[in-house]
């Protein structure tokens, strides 16, 4: 079984010293790896560069948005996989320009920006590179991951419906298997709740560990 786990947090860089990024540590994407490498998979890690890295696997590293949408496109359209665990927390927003001191400027594109001028960062939204994984690979399996924070049940389900549903996602087929539904307000060091739906908003299972969750994935697939 070939398997393409991403993983890790985007970061958008600001100036040469300074970028926005989240908290995403990979250490859900480094166990489920590790699981299928000891299920004598091939996997593939497309992983932030400041992730925990999983052994025994092809690693790829990436950084911004950009890059992860680069090497995610290269790899779906130069190999075949039969299923992509797409876990990494990507940037819903990039900077699309800098205004410093009303001058617009381009990111990453000046050095540190001293301390006393007035800055201003205009965002700009990604697209949703869950949308196009099965454009590029179509007869994969596809399992993508949707993080809340202190969300109700009902909202957790509109949020997971937008995974499944939305104007980037033009056919059935190229809609997600599953989507692994957790809420950080529930994580912990001993606890990692996940629950996983199908297409029809249907709860398939639920599990309180990330090994458990890899678990019913190789099962569920393979």
């Amino acid at each position: 079984m070939n398997v393409l786990i991403t993983g890790g947090g985007c970061e958008e860089p600001i100036d040469n010293v300074r970028s926005i990024s989240n908290f995403s540590t990979g250490k859900t994407s480094t166990t489920l790896a590790s699981y299928f490498v000891e299920k004598n998979c091939k996997v593939t890690c497309i992983m932030s560069y400041k992730a925990i890295r999983p052994k025994n696997c092809n690693l790829i590293l990436f950084k911004s948005f950009s890059d992860l949408q680069k090497v995610l496109q290269d790899e779906l359209k130069t190999k075949e996989y039969d299923l992509v665990i797409h876990a990494a927390a990507v940037s819903d927003f990039s900077i699309n320009y800098l205004l410093i001191n009303g001058k617009k400027v381009l990111p990453n594109s000046i050095n540190k920006i001293s301390s006393g001028n007035s800055v201003s960062i205009v965002l700009k939204e990604n697209p949703k590179l869950i949308s196009s994984i099965k454009k590029y690979n179509s007869k994969c399996k596809l399992v993508g991951f949707k993080l809340t924070d202190h969300a109700s049940q009902k909202q957790r389900l509109e949020a997971i419906e937008k995974v499944f549903y939305n104007d980037e996602i033009s056919k059935k087929e190229f809609m997600p298997d599953l989507v692994v539904s957790n809420d950080k307000s529930e994580i912990n060091s001993k606890i990692h709740p996940c629950k996983i739906y199908n297409y029809k908003l249907k709860e398939v299972f639920n599990t309180n560990s990330v090994l458990e969750l890899a678990e019913f994935l190789y099962n569920y697939f393979v």
